[in-house]
């Protein structure tokens, strides 16, 4: 099996959550849950016509050093990465060589909202 290359990416984990507005209500949000390092690498890219526009879709595998099953700090699907502006929803998680040393996250292009 290949080896994952050198983690050098700082990525903030985030996760959704109800964050109060200015009129005593909730608006959803992303807050951050925790730092990791990691490494990434472009996965594919699928560019399409949706609605007379062109649609992009980028996805990306961001491996990373595990931690335990249900540990704050393992990713989840339902979470993303974020680098500066830059967004990757989590799509889906595992481990890399079945030992529990590495986990890879698929992940998808987003945006901030």
């Amino acid at each position: 099996m290949p080896r994952a290359s050198v983690p050098r990416w700082r990525l903030a984990l985030e996760a959704r959550a109800d964050l109060p507005d200015e009129g005593g209500g909730y608006l959803p949000g992303w807050v951050k849950i925790g730092e990791v390092f990691a490494s990434i690498e472009a996965a594919s890219g699928l560019e399409s016509l949706l609605e007379s526009r062109q649609a992009q879709r980028v996805t990306h595998r961001v491996t990373l050093r595990s931690s335990a099953p249900g540990a704050s700090a393992r990713p989840r699907a339902d979470q993303r990465f974020r680098a500066g502006e830059a967004i990757l929803d989590i799509r889906a998680v595992f481990d890399m060589d079945g030992r529990g040393r590495r986990l890879v996250c698929l992940c998808e292009e987003g945006s901030p909202s």
